[in-house]
């Protein structure tokens, strides 16, 4: 008897293994809610169109799904858009549709509703889609093949439509819908993602349920999801401690270092966000307008003792605008080590023995801790500031309109190529700066530019001259930290060096 019960037991188990583990991995389970707590906000569910506000794509990734990505190099990948190919003159951008999807409310994805999307996007005159205005028609040359007609090539239109909400494909028939901002996310909310909307309040919650009709076979794994905005940062981790939720995003370093000593997995995506400091060159009268003035700057600062300190190790010391983890980082540009000796040294030579003092412009966004050592940092050489801080509206003015001194930007620099260009490679941002000759030529050349690896090449000349001759002075970079249950697997933020951008149809709970 005991080899009859033991042959049907063994089987029992080799089956279970076989379908709870792949090559000693477990298989994705079915079923659970993920919730996910952050302080980001949720001023509006909708579509793009509605203009959701600064990342608002994060809240959307559910629902609405783009028509490309990119890998961690920033190559771009396809998406809903199945392929594409720009003409050698540069002159159309054609995009061949995957075939077979629908909307949520059984709209056909195809070249009608992209175009319906694109039009839309421009004609409400979105932040960062002004890119759009480069298009100068589109042709559907079949149901599932739409072709751009361009006024001018420009390399960031492609990145803009993987990295951002740009891309992110809503329903045509919804999008003719009138809203008030009542209805909005319940008509509106409408795309080709794996969770359909269920429910919103302002600033509080979005919760999305599985969607059976979704393109992608046996996905999600989830039976819903749900965001939480919850601005008090202790009240967020006890909810996660609490089991309530699966994750925690924007943790401070020194709760995320408390938190992995407790035992929890913090994570940090490969996309940093990249904190500089700008002496206002451009201003010839200026002290900084002086090259060994500007590297006195770099030298005056410790960065490794401010990305242990402050950042507690989760930060990474800059010497250039790039982390180790960004595919333009360049290994041969020398780290600009603390040397407080080296950097009175260079403020003597350019004529400032006794140093000097100057104004310092920062906002209500950036950290007090980091703006106290790095005035105390200058201080110790001769530069005295007397700081000024500026409310958002101000703050988000200012690098448009110049300043005297040294500006401080509270929000920092995100470190995709567009966020970079963004600030560094158009004429009318950071216009405080000293440019050195041919600065903004490179940029345009640079926008101009359709093949990736010459285009990279270009970008590391650049920054090896920002380097040089320390137009801005970056001091570090941090990726957010993240804290994440046992059991929850595939939930990374900020992934494929996209902001914002996460899987929610690869995520799924073990508990």
């Amino acid at each position: 008897m005991k080899k009859i019960v033991l042959i049907p037991l063994m089987l029992f188990l080799a089956v279970g293994l076989v379908s709870g583990v792949c090559n000693g991995e477990e298989k994705p389970r079915y079923g659970g809610t993920f919730t996910w707590n952050h302080n980001g906000g949720i001023p509006k569910i909708g579509a793009p169109s509605d203009n959701l506000g600064i990342a608002g794509n994060r809240n959307m990734y559910p629902v609405l799904e783009p028509l490309l990505i990119t890998d961690e190099q920033e190559h771009l990948q396809p998406w809903l858009a199945e392929s594409w190919e720009t003409s050698p003159d540069g002159k159309s951008i054609t995009f061949h549709l995957k075939q077979g999807i629908k909307f949520h409310d059984g709209t056909d994805f195809d070249a009608e509703a992209v175009k319906a999307n694109l039009e839309a996007l421009y004609k409400a005159s979105i932040r960062g889609t002004g890119v759009l205005g480069k298009v100068a028609s589109y042709d559907v040359l079949d149901k599932y093949t739409l072709r751009m007609n361009l006024k001018e090539y420009d390399c960031t239109l492609l990145l803009r439509l993987a990295q951002g909400s740009m891309g992110q494909m809503a329903s045509p028939t919804a999008l003719k819908k009138e809203t008030t901002p009542e209805n909005m996310a319940e008509l509106h909310a409408v795309g080709t993602g794996a969770f359909v909307f269920d429910s919103w309040k302002r600033d509080t919650f979005v919760k999305y349920k599985k969607w059976d009709g979704y393109w992608q076979k046996g996905q999600p794994y989830l039976d819903a999801i749900k965001i939480q905005n919850i601005s008090d940062l202790t009240v967020s981790v006890m909810s996660f401690k609490s089991g309530e939720a699966q994750a925690v995003e924007n943790l401070d370093p020194v709760d995320a270092r408390q938190l992995e000593k407790e035992g929890y997995e913090i994570y940090q995506p490969n996309l940093y966000f990249l904190h500089s400091i700008l002496p206002g060159g451009a201003n010839p009268n200026s002290p900084f307008h002086k090259k060994k003035v500007r590297i006195a700057l770099a030298h005056a600062l410790d960065r490794r003792t401010m990305a242990q300190g402050i950042g507690m190790g989760y930060y990474e010391p800059l010497s250039q605008l790039a982390t180790k983890h960004d595919p333009w980082y360049n290994p041969d540009l020398k780290f600009r080590e603390y040397d407080p000796e080296k950097a009175k040294k260079l403020l003597a030579e350019a004529g400032y023995p006794d140093g000097f003092k100057t104004k310092m412009v920062s906002d209500v966004m950036a950290r007090r801790d980091t703006l106290v050592a790095v005035q105390t940092y200058l201080r110790e050489v001769g530069i005295e500031t007397e700081l000024e801080i500026l409310e958002f509206g101000a703050a988000f003015a200012l690098p448009r309109q110049g300043w005297d001194g040294v500006y401080f930007p509270g929000f920092p620099n995100v470190g995709t190529l567009v966020g970079i260009l963004d600030r560094w490679g158009v004429s009318d941002n950071y216009v405080g700066l000293y440019r050195p000759p041919g600065w903004q030529e490179k940029w345009d050349a640079l926008i101009a530019q359709q093949d990736d690896e010459k285009r990279l090449a270009q970008l590391k000349e650049i920054l090896a001259i920002l380097h040089e001759e320390a137009v801005g002075i970056p001091y570090q970079g941090d990726a957010p930290q993240v804290v994440r249950a046992d059991g929850l697997h595939n939930f990374n933020h900020h992934a494929n060096h996209m902001v914002s951008y996460w899987t929610p149809h690869n995520i799924w709970l073990s508990k």
